[in-house]
């Protein structure tokens, strides 16, 4: 009896300790998140209806920063495939956000942008969060997509890539980690070494190829019916 009720009291212990645990991990999350995403006057984000989404409803989530401008053709071109991979995701339910980080001139032509976007977006007005995001992240160029993971408090699982990989690979991609990444890639170079002769000749709509002759009777048949 007194040994069940000590291993009574170590299995609360371990849980609590658990407990503990878990939410330090929730709360490094929450503040490597907030110090991204807010600012000392702001802890919230704008949705693609104008409404304001806290930043702690980020968490568990995997997010995207995603620095864009609606002056630069590149970005006009690769912000409707992001909607597209966006969109499908979250029709799925996956754990998936997107925070746009505009680079735009004016706030008539960030909301002109913000307005095929449908994800969450820094206000236009906080320069300093724009700034300092793209310090955080050495943006060098747009677009630039920053995959986040939602466990990762040491940026070891932070992605660069982000639209290189959606132009590649799409939703198959989520959820951006590394090894999946890894497993993706091995799909790809497994489907190149067992590319044969006859699979890249041939499609699903057609098994046969034309020889000369009946190219030649082809040719001699169009001659024919020419003036």
């Amino acid at each position: 009896m007194k040994q069940e009720v000590l291993n009574l009291e170590k299995n609360k212990k371990g849980l609590k300790e658990e407990d503990a645990v878990n939410g330090e991990s929730k709360k490094d999350f929450s503040s490597r998140f907030l110090s991204l995403l807010a600012s000392k006057d702001r802890d919230f984000l704008l949705s693609s209806t104008g409404d304001q989404v806290k930043v702690s409803d980020l968490e568990g989530k995997v997010v995207g920063i995603y620095f864009s401008a609606n002056w630069y053709q590149p970005c006009r071109n690769f912000t409707p495939v992001l909607a597209g991979v966006y969109e499908q995701l979250k029709d799925r339910g996956c754990g998936f956000e997107v925070v746009f980080v505009s680079s735009d001139e004016d706030s008539d032509a960030f909301a002109s942008y913000r307005a095929c976007m449908p994800w969450l977006a820094i206000p236009f007005s906080d320069l300093e969060s724009k700034k300092a995001l793209n310090r955080r992240f050495q943006v060098e160029g747009i677009p630039c997509l920053i995959i986040l993971q939602p466990d990762d408090n040491e940026d070891e699982s932070t992605l660069r890539e982000g639209v290189e990989l959606i132009y590649r690979y799409g939703v198959r991609a989520f959820p951006f980690t590394k090894q999946r990444l890894e497993e993706l890639e091995k799909e790809e170079k497994e489907k190149h070494e067992n590319q044969t002769i006859t699979k890249l000749l041939i499609n699903h709509n057609r098994s046969f190829l034309l020889s000369q002759s009946i190219l030649k009777q082809v040719h001699a048949q169009v001659d024919l019916h020419l003036p």
